[in-house]
């Protein structure tokens, strides 16, 4: 079993998926902890696909919980991966994990 990251943790770690991005710590957690809806352009979907394309599988488990993967490996998160062997990869997964 992953053990989950602090609240801090997990914002450091969506702030570092969203480098690129003039978007502070906070917003990002509260988009992915459910408080608001989007921020600019940013919203759960681009954090879920941002955090795919970042992180390993154990350091995604450890952020994102168990009773979410369903929503992290919808179709509409995994379309916008890249590159597309990364996309392919999750559908894989997801195709394993839900049988």
């Amino acid at each position: 079993m992953v053990k989950q990251l602090s609240e801090n943790e997990i914002k450091e770690k969506l702030k570092a998926a969203f480098w690129d991005v003039k978007v502070s710590k906070d917003d990002l957690f509260d988009i992915f902890s459910g408080k608001k809806e989007a921020v600019y352009s940013i919203n759960i979907k681009k954090i879920y696909s941002r955090i795919l394309n970042s992180y390993d599988w154990y350091t995604i488990l450890s952020i994102v919980s168990i009773n979410k993967l369903d929503e992290l490996l919808k179709d509409d998160v995994l379309q916008h991966l890249w590159p597309k062997s990364i996309s392919k990869r999750y559908y894989d997964a997801k195709r394993i994990l839900y049988r």
